[in-house]
């Protein structure tokens, strides 16, 4: 096995499990706004958002990260023999919390810099919501997937 080959491994796995993060993470919206709307309107939620766009950013960062973590993991994994549990769990919370940084920051510049000396707390509501929100909801899939993706590569060893 060559490093090359374990990065190129754990990108095709990183990539995977970011798409089933980003299903769950659409499961999650769909059940928390159709418990009050019904499911239809619940699962068409992300066109009834105003910051849709910054969903969209979050999801190509998101999917970019998987791309760049699972390069890494796929060397942890299969080159220098970790524990493919510790860094799936791992390599999923750097996705997330990443994600969540880089995509607030986004959300950051494009609009609550305008609002720096107000009232508003565009520190609060740009970078410290979303990494809460982020991490509350996504710890629990996070581990569940990062396991399975940690599996997946270990399983290409041979």
């Amino acid at each position: 096995m060559t490093i090359k080959n374990a990065e190129n491994i754990g990108a095709k796995q990183g990539l995977k499990s970011v798409f089933v993060g980003i299903i769950i993470a659409h499961l999650i919206m769909t059940l928390i706004i159709s418990s009050d709307n019904g499911f239809i309107d619940g699962f068409l939620w992300i066109t009834r958002v105003d910051y849709w766009y910054h969903i969209l950013i979050g999801c190509v960062i998101m999917i970019l990260c998987g791309y760049f973590y699972g390069r890494i993991a796929g060397k942890e994994i299969l080159i220098k023999k970790r524990n493919y549990i510790v860094v799936g769990f791992l390599t999923g919370m750097s996705v997330l919390l990443t994600t969540g940084f880089l995509g607030g920051i986004t959300g950051f510049l494009q609009e609550g810099i305008d609002n720096i000396g107000t009232n508003d707390n565009p520190f609060y509501d740009y970078l410290f919501k979303p990494l809460y929100w982020i991490f509350l909801f996504g710890l629990i899939p996070s581990l569940i997937v990062g396991i399975i993706f940690g599996k997946l590569i270990k399983r290409k060893e041979n």
